[in-house]
């Protein structure tokens, strides 16, 4: 089978603390009016393209312990494919803490590096795909030749870096961003990168050395996304739904899952940026990273009520 999209990233079982009174302070001990236990990491992008329809491969790494238990289950509630997922024979502890409110959210997260990267080529060699998304740094700089890779075996590529102070410092990374499709940062992840403080300048930093026609996706919360292209003077935005955000946890992720349904379905990136902005949008109105994403008609349903994408600011580049 021939999957239309292999997402490769760690994924983490995610518990999320809502409803919150404000954030804790050091020695003090503060109580959430609800929590919810849920996957999150890859795990969401792979979820929204799956409930949209697309094909989907999961490549990531589970172990013995109990968030890896919680993690197969809920995988399987959600009928996502797990063949792609390696399975280790001891403890592989992956899980995030969440604390969420209407507009952000803080998380601490436990990252455990399996011990060998999974082999891409042979991966994308045995399991052809027409696109490959790298969720999170973490997962590329394990396979700092994802692209190259995913580029030999005909696919296209796309990243999100993900939020890792020491991992968005990492020389490595240009290099990679270089070689991706799309690169699908947050505006505060964009900056950091970076160091810039306009948001143009930041974009133009980043896409002066993509590849031709690449382009830069950057998420901005309640102000909505803008796309940048290598070699194009005028940015494209788009705006967010008018909707009353519950949990903003993976909203980042179900966009990410919206633009890569409507690429691999052919769509222009004007389009592209509108199924993200809808996923994005209404997976925030339920708890968890996955506790509202949406279906294809639910999409096809709201988009009108999108307000209409539009050229953005010129960027600097010539």
């Amino acid at each position: 089978m021939q999957y239309d999209v292999i997402v490769y990233g760690p994924i983490f079982c995610d518990l999320i603390f809502t409803d919150l009174p404000g954030l804790p302070r050091l020695g003090t001990e503060i109580f959430a009016g609800d929590l919810t236990v849920t996957v999150g990491g890859s795990a969401i992008v792979a979820a929204g393209l799956h409930r949209l329809g697309a094909k989907v491969g999961l490549a990531a790494d589970l172990g013995t312990d109990a968030f890896s238990l919680i993690v197969r289950q809920t995988l399987d509630e959600l009928g996502l494919d797990r063949s792609l997922i390696r399975e280790h024979e001891h403890p592989l502890p992956q899980a995030t803490v969440g604390l969420s409110f209407p507009q952000d959210r803080a998380f601490v997260t436990r990252f455990a590096r399996p011990r060998t990267p999974p082999d891409l080529v042979r991966l994308l060699r045995d399991h052809p795909t027409r696109h490959l998304h790298v969720c999170s740094f973490l997962a590329a700089l394990d396979n700092p030749r994802a692209a190259y890779i995913a580029h030999d075996a005909g696919a296209t590529v796309s990243m999100d870096p993900g939020w890792d102070e020491a991992a968005l410092r990492d020389p490595r990374l240009a290099g990679m961003i270089r070689e991706v499709d799309f690169f699908l940062p947050s505006e505060m992840e964009l900056r950091h990168l970076t160091g810039e403080g306009d948001l143009s300048l930041a974009a133009t930093t980043v896409t002066s050395t993509m590849r031709e026609d690449a382009a830069l996706v950057v998420k901005q919360g309640a102000d909505g996304a803008t796309a940048f292209v290598h070699g194009r003077r005028d940015a494209v935005h788009t705006g967010v739904l008018p909707v009353t955000p519950v949990d903003t946890t993976g909203a980042g992720d179900s966009f990410d899952a919206g633009f890569l349904y409507a690429f691999v379905n052919g769509l222009s990136l004007d389009e592209c940026m509108r199924y993200g902005a809808v996923c994005g949008g209404l997976s925030t109105t339920g708890p968890g990273g996955i506790g509202a994403l949406p279906t294809l008609s639910e999409v096809e349903l709201w988009l009108p009520k999108l307000p209409s994408s539009a050229a953005a600011a010129p960027t600097h580049q010539d």
